[in-house]
């Protein structure tokens, strides 16, 4: 019997080279064909028509149906319009510049800063009027996806004052305050109030303002590394450890790595602010 030749050790190791650049070059263009999909998100904007709410601010007590008509026209919950109401014609002219933002149609700018990953940003220098905001409140977005994956962002507000937001963005960048204005460019955003006392809610932005600030970025913290930890962090970690630290579970989700969609679906939380989103779905 004719024996068969063995391949000779170059072409076994050529022919499992070729076998992972095939497996790199399916995957890469599986991520690739995900990522475009996900590059197609919209900003949603009312499909009804735009009224005039002048009147119904002036009204010295507002009822339900009030606060859901206004819900509909600006995107503002009661807590945001009472927010506003609170300041006299200031806090009015707020509320109608806020509508007006509101009923805008919007274009986006897929703006792609890493292989797979992109932010979705309002064309132009855009933004969206956001309302009067409090310290301890926390802002969340689903603008990022890496591939098809909308891992989203969010932030705390540390000083209502100045709009001033507490976040962990990237790799190779700690923790840092930035402005409001990173998230109201954003295609999305929601303003969320935690369900504690005002005192509570500023407590724990000064916590997390002395424990996170200036702190690395783990993206995947929580899978790799105990979420306990306080060395390290990204956006939806670092809210959660300052008010899980107070005795408030913000992780909806109850996974190992805490994302803002679970924050934004918390029970403990309560909308503020809506723009972008399905008014009615939110992010679910």
């Amino acid at each position: 019997m004719k024996r068969v030749k063995k391949p000779s050790k170059k072409i076994l190791a050529a022919i499992v080279a070729g076998a992972i650049a095939a497996v790199i070059l399916i995957t890469a263009l599986g991520l690739e064909i995900a990522f475009i999909c996900a590059d197609k998100i919209v900003c949603i904007t009312p499909d009804y028509d735009k009224i005039e709410i002048s009147a119904l601010l002036d009204k010295q007590t507002l009822s339900d149906d009030d606060y859901q008509l206004l819900y509909r026209q600006t995107g503002l919950t009661k807590i945001g319009v009472d927010r506003a109401l609170e300041r006299g014609a200031t806090g009015k002219q707020r509320i109608l510049d806020i509508q007006t933002d509101y009923f805008k149609e919007r274009k986006v700018k897929n703006d792609k800063f890493a292989p797979f990953v992109c932010t979705d940003r309002l064309e132009g220098k855009s933004h969206m009027q956001n309302i009067y905001l409090e310290k301890g409140d926390i802002i969340v977005t689903s603008s990022t996806h890496i591939s098809g994956v909308r891992i989203g962002h969010s932030g705390l507000v540390t000083n209502a004052a100045s709009g001033t937001v507490l976040q962990a963005m990237a790799y190779g960048q700690p923790t840092f305050e930035g402005s409001i204005r990173g998230f109201t460019s954003r295609v999305n955003f929601m303003i969320l109030r935690p369900k504690v006392d005002a005192k509570t809610r500023s407590d724990v932005a000064d916590y997390a303002l002395e424990t996170f600030k200036g702190v690395a970025y783990d993206g995947l913290l929580g899978l790799f590394l105990t979420n306990d930890r306080t060395d390290r962090t990204q956006c939806a970690h670092m809210i959660w450890k300052s008010f899980y630290d107070f005795g408030i579970d913000l992780n909806s989700g109850g996974g190992l790595l805490i994302t803002p969609r679970d924050i934004a679906n918390s029970p403990h939380v309560e909308l503020v602010q809506v723009f972008g989103f399905d008014p009615d779905k939110l992010w679910k």
